[in-house]
């Protein structure tokens, strides 16, 4: 008998507790013997076994609770959306006050420059505000701020501040940028615009700061300190909650599949989806990716290829696969 990771984490607790049989506990032991990080959590679960099952006192393992709060701290909630969003505000904020004035015309990842980029932030928030008021107006705006329209608003409207201070610039982001957030004082979190309900613009904004943070940083050559956990969390929540669309988006049927997704290091976390837009996801997944939510939420802003990714599927080779080409199937710029 072979078994799959997903069998692994399926039969290890049985197995710690000696409670598989005599075909189980070598399949176990056969996969352990080939797989470090399984064998460390086989004897983990071994080691609180025993020390729930012993007869006296019994101190536990010296390093449990330091073990118990690093798994706690790598999978932590959800920022609210808001809250996210000032983070990475605050993170960008901070990054464009230490720019230097040659800086300004280095070119990013997607061809702006450094400069034209704070602007195209600037641009994207006050599009979403203009349609957020729109509901109230009924002024004409944009019905669906999606790629195709952010290229549009920034390839327009770039030209109108090449005069401007870098200075300027910073305020109109800072003005743009506080209106965002103010939106949700005023605005239900499900009130829709733009194609969005506020609760997801307000991340979407954030994760286009968080990878707009990176396109700066790497275009300089600067080192980038780690984003806050609880706000890649945030982020990948929401790269999940697309993925059943991306997929159709991209061309893949899946119809009544189901996948687990399981993003390793802080602010990584265990989803299971349906992989048709509408479908249910079923009580058994047809393939586990694994994946780093960094390495994730950087493809699916299609800053890493496909094959850049670090990531591992058990079950259906090409139904993982497809999730990681998916994901970035409606990144802008």
């Amino acid at each position: 008998m072979d078994v799959t990771r997903s069998e692994f984490e399926d039969l290890v607790g049985a197995y710690a507790l000696d409670a598989c049989d005599s075909e189980e506990a070598a399949a176990i032991d056969a996969y352990i013997a080939e797989h470090a990080d399984a064998a460390k959590e086989a004897e983990r679960l071994r080691d609180a076994a025993a020390w729930l099952g012993a007869v006296g006192a019994l101190n536990p393992p010296s390093d449990l609770r330091s073990r118990l709060l690093a798994a706690a701290a790598e999978r932590p909630s959800p920022l609210p959306p808001v809250d996210a969003l000032r983070s990475e505000s605050e993170r960008f904020e901070a990054l464009l006050g230490s720019l230097e004035p040659a800086d300004l015309g280095v070119e990013t990842y997607n061809g702006l420059t450094v400069r034209d980029l704070v602007t195209h932030v600037a641009i994207v928030d006050e599009a979403f505000v203009e349609a957020a008021f729109a509901i109230e107006t009924g002024a004409p705006t944009w019905s669906f701020i999606g790629a195709d329209a952010v290229a549009e608003m920034t390839e327009a409207q770039l030209p109108e501040t090449a005069a401007w201070s870098f200075e300027e610039i910073r305020d109109r982001c800072r003005r743009a940028r506080r209106a965002l957030i103010e939106l949700d004082a005023t605005l239900p979190a499900d009130a829709r615009f733009g194609g969005y309900s506020l609760r997801s613009v307000l991340v979407i904004r954030a994760f286009e700061t968080w990878t707009h943070h990176h396109d700066i940083t790497s275009a300089l050559g600067r080192a980038e300190a780690p984003v806050a956990a609880p706000v890649l969390r945030a982020m990948a929540d929401l790269a999940i909650q697309t993925l059943p669309i991306a997929l159709a988006a991209r061309g893949y049927d899946y119809p009544g599949r189901t996948a687990r997704v399981v993003m390793s290091g802080p602010g990584g976390g265990d989803w299971t989806i349906a992989c048709g837009a509408h479908d249910v996801a079923g009580p058994v997944p047809d393939v586990v990716l694994r994946v780093p939510v960094v390495e994730f939420c950087r493809r699916f802003a299609d800053r890493l290829a496909v094959d850049a990714v670090p990531f591992e599927v058990d079950g259906d080779a090409e139904l993982g696969r497809a999730l990681v080409d998916a994901a970035p199937a409606f990144a802008g710029l």
